[in-house]
């Protein structure tokens, strides 16, 4: 049999947790590769945990299940939600984790919700070992019955995101900073770039590497992922800016 292939993103951290629902998995699927995403994104952050999931999810093999737990939430009523784009699939919570793939795969994906009967009673603090690892285990077992449609204007997106406002998406450990604006193949050629970050304009140069300005000089580039992403060499856009995921940006003409 194929090994199945599990990946999981979440806020937690580096702690026991993560660790916990990996060893849940291997329980049933000691052979499983269990890859993880990333466990630092800002803590209680929806907005980083769904760039995140909609920017890396096509590097991985066909069949991989995404556990996906950034979950503010947990223990209210948002309803735990499975996604199936047929060679993709997505457990997690339904408050906003999963806009991009939504807003992306459209009607191609179908949508369920994981029934009460299958939800813990008694936990409500750690879904993410209790609820979300169990119902993967059990789709990854071909067991589609504790899973029921969900109609899809009963699904969650970003309320700010709703007319694709421009905003800081996800901020790394090295305080790089990364957008949802889309920007062309051809955008190095500007030389400067003016960009309006919460009503303060900043006159940042366009650089193909962090090594074309001074040290402690903020630069732009179209980042890895195709967006726009604004950094400083050898030191923390984030800092200099004083910015939070969530914050407006905007390129001004």
């Amino acid at each position: 049999m194929k090994n199945k292939t599990f990946a999981i993103i979440t806020d937690f951290g580096f702690d026991f947790s993560v660790a916990s629902m990996k060893a849940l998995i291997l329980k049933d699927f000691p052979s499983a590769q269990i890859i993880d995403i990333d466990h630092s994104i800002k803590q209680f952050s929806i907005l980083s945990g769904a760039f995140v999931i909609h920017k890396v999810y096509e590097y991985f093999p066909d069949q991989t299940i995404f556990i996906c737990v950034v979950d503010p939430g947990v223990g209210n009523k948002r309803e735990p939600i499975y996604i199936d784009r047929g060679n993709y699939k997505f457990i997690g919570p339904n408050n906003g984790l999963f806009h991009y793939i939504l807003k992306e795969l459209g009607s191609s994906c179908k949508t369920y919700v994981i029934k009460e009967e299958f939800r813990p009673v008694k936990s409500t603090t750690f879904h993410g070992r209790d609820l979300f690892t169990p119902a993967a285990i059990e789709i990854t077992k071909g067991n589609f019955d504790i899973v029921e449609p969900i109609d899809r204007d009963k699904l969650v997106l970003i309320h700010a995101l709703d007319d694709e406002v421009p905003v800081i998406t996800y901020i790394d450990g090295f305080g790089n900073i990364k957008t949802n604006i889309s920007l062309s193949s051809n955008f190095n050629k500007k030389d400067f770039l003016k960009v309006n970050v919460n009503n303060t304009f900043y006159l940042i140069k366009v650089s193909n590497t962090f090594s074309e300005v001074a040290s402690g000089e903020l630069l732009c580039y179209r980042g890895s992922n195709d967006t726009l992403e604004i950094a400083a060499n050898l030191a923390s856009a984030e800092d200099i800016l004083k910015v939070n995921v969530g914050d407006h940006i905007a390129i001004e003409k």
